[in-house]
């Protein structure tokens, strides 16, 4: 028996609500949402460095400002560069090129709460 985390059973509360009240429109509104906190939260992490945010998630930083741009993430990146400008941002560890796929899905990796 397969043991579900918090979150996926929140998700699946969430779908099922979306299937009878946006019918046709499930998939693109929690694929939106999924990644757009995804982003966030990794932004947040990086103190809005968009390059760093983009290598913490696996995907190019041509596809992070596509996204951010799409979600309208502009704002909370320009808040968080604010807010944190006195901090000095994290250095990359290495410089190995970034993995990004080429339609800007995030389908390969598996993340862990």
């Amino acid at each position: 028996m397969a043991m579900h985390l918090p979150w996926i059973n929140a998700l699946t509360r969430h779908t099922n609500c979306l299937l009878t009240q946006q019918p046709g429109q499930v998939f693109h509104a929690i694929s939106r949402e999924f990644e757009s906190t995804l982003i966030r939260c990794a932004l947040a992490a990086t103190g809005g460095s968009r390059m760093d945010a983009a290598r913490l998630l696996g995907i190019g930083r041509n596809t992070i400002t596509r996204k951010i741009h799409a979600f309208g993430l502009d704002d909370i990146n320009a808040q968080s560069g604010q807010m944190l400008k006195s901090q000095p941002r994290s250095q990359p560890k290495n410089n190995k090129p970034h993995r990004g796929e080429s339609d800007g899905e995030i389908t390969k990796h598996h993340f862990t709460l």
